[in-house]
């Protein structure tokens, strides 16, 4: 792993040796997060110094945030860092093209859809794995196996009443992590 050169350009001998180490310790972090957002290493490269960059400029901030916090500001500017990587590269493209080929490219703001829509998914399959077993096992077999209640019952031997009644409590918990913040 090679320091960027924007680290070693800082001037202060303690904020750039503070730097180093924050570099350092979340670089497999920052570097897979760039991957989510692009599969070319050099464009990689590039989001992970202008995170490094747009670090450096709160540097003050992140030294007061806990080692915790810390990771999420981080792991926050790549994924803000990529996005806006992304958008410049729709821009340069669409910039020499004739106007009548610039239609053909999607609009900028789809990749930050896809983004969300993807940190949404993660954020319910995490809930489902807070769930009871039972309830795990019933809403993988009737979403994911894409089985009817009565097939359900066959494969658990279970009554179709329990499964209604088991799918019906695996729902409301999800509704209950999902967006009123806790277990139940």
């Amino acid at each position: 792993m090679m320091i960027p050169m924007v680290i070693m350009a800082i001037e202060s001998d303690d904020d750039r040796a503070y730097m180093t180490v924050l570099y350092e310790r979340h670089y497999p972090l920052m570097l897979k997060m760039a991957w989510k957002y692009t599969k070319e290493l050099s464009n990689v490269e590039d989001i992970v110094s202008d995170s490094c960059t747009a670090i450096i400029e709160r540097l003050d901030t992140v030294r007061s945030l806990s080692e915790k916090a810390q990771t999420a500001y981080i792991v926050t500017t790549v994924r803000n860092t990529a996005i806006d990587f992304y958008r410049r590269q729709q821009r340069e493209k669409n910039r020499y093209l004739p106007y009548d080929e610039k239609k053909e490219y999607a609009d900028p703001g789809s990749l930050e859809q896809k983004i969300l829509l993807q940190e949404e998914i993660n954020g319910v399959l995490q809930a489902i794995q807070t769930l009871p077993e039972r309830e795990k096992d019933i809403l993988r077999l009737k979403y994911h196996h894409g089985m009817e209640t009565k097939e359900i019952a066959l494969e658990t031997g279970l009554a179709e009443s329990t499964i209604r009644v088991l799918l019906g409590r695996a729902r409301q918990h999800l509704k209950h992590l999902l967006y009123e913040g806790g277990a139940k």
